[in-house]
C-alpha cells in the first residue's frame, strides 16, 4: 500500500490499495473513493467495544474500505488544520493516540480504548481517554496544528498540558499531577492538572489544542435565545 500525504495547513492522505488491501477510518473522515473500492460500515468490537468508543466520544462505528474490484484510491481529511503523521506499527509495542486524533489504519492494526473513563472534560478538554493502536502495518494520526515529536531518552521527563498531547508510545510512562498552590490551579488559565511523562519513547505533541480554539471561539458564537 503506497500513501501520499497533500496540502500544508489542512491535510488530506490518499491511499493507494491493491485488490484485496483494506483499511478501517473512525466515521466521518472519508474525502473520496474509487469506484473500485467497496465501503463498509461496522460496530467493531462487540457491545462491550461500541459502549466503551460511545462513551469515550469515539464514533459508534468504524468505515472499512477493501479494494474489491481492482486497484484504487481512497482519500481522508484530517477535521482540524494540522498535519498527518504515519505510524509504522512495527516499531512500537502501541501507541496511545488522543480520541480524536486516530484517523486510519490497515486492517493488521487493532484499536482499543484505553485511559480513565470518569476523568473526561476536565483536563484540556481532552480528557484521559486514549486510543490504543497496536500490531503491524501502517497506521495514521492527525496532530492538529504543528508537530512537535520528541524522543525521550531512559529517565528522560517532560511534564505536558493534557490538551497538547496528541500521542505517545505506551513505554513511556504517563502520570497526572496536579499543579501546586490555588493561584496556579483557578487562575492560570492552563488547567488544574499536568501529566509527567517519562522516557525512554517517542511522543507527539500538538500546538493547537480544541478547549484552547473553542475558548477563543466561544466569544463570537451568537447567544441562545
Amino acid at each position: 500500500m503506497d500513501y501520499i500525504i497533500q496540502g500544508t495547513t489542512m491535510q488530506s492522505l490518499q491511499l493507494q490499495l491493491e485488490r484485496g488491501d483494506s483499511i478501517y477510518s473512525e466515521a466521518g473522515s472519508l474525502l473520496s473513493m474509487s469506484t473500485t473500492i467497496k465501503l463498509e460500515t461496522n460496530f467493531t468490537g462487540g457491545i462491550g467495544g461500541v459502549f466503551k468508543r460511545v462513551i469515550t466520544g469515539n464514533t459508534a462505528v468504524l468505515n472499512h474500505f477493501k479494494a474489491m474490484d481492482g486497484d484504487g484510491q481512497v482519500s481522508f481529511s484530517a477535521r482540524m488544520p494540522g498535519h498527518i503523521v504515519p505510524l509504522q506499527m512495527e516499531q512500537y509495542h502501541s501507541v496511545h493516540v488522543q480520541r480524536h486524533s486516530f484517523l486510519c489504519a490497515e486492517e493488521t492494526v487493532s484499536l482499543d480504548v484505553v485511559g480513565n473513563m470518569g476523568l473526561t472534560g476536565f483536563f484540556g478538554g481532552n480528557g484521559l481517554i486514549y486510543n490504543k493502536l497496536y500490531g503491524s502495518g501502517l497506521a495514521f494520526i492527525s496532530v492538529d496544528g504543528e508537530v512537535n515529536e520528541l524522543d525521550l531518552e531512559q529517565g528522560e521527563t517532560i511534564l505536558v498540558h493534557p490538551g497538547h498531547l496528541a500521542a505517545y508510545d505506551s513505554r513511556v510512562s504517563f502520570e497526572l499531577m496536579r499543579l501546586k498552590g490555588f493561584k496556579n490551579m483557578f487562575l492560570g488559565g492552563d488547567g488544574m492538572f499536568l501529566v509527567k511523562l517519562t522516557g525512554a519513547g517517542k511522543v507527539w505533541l500538538h500546538t493547537l489544542s480544541l478547549h484552547g480554539l473553542a475558548e477563543v471561539m466561544v466569544q463570537y458564537m451568537p447567544a441562545r435565545g
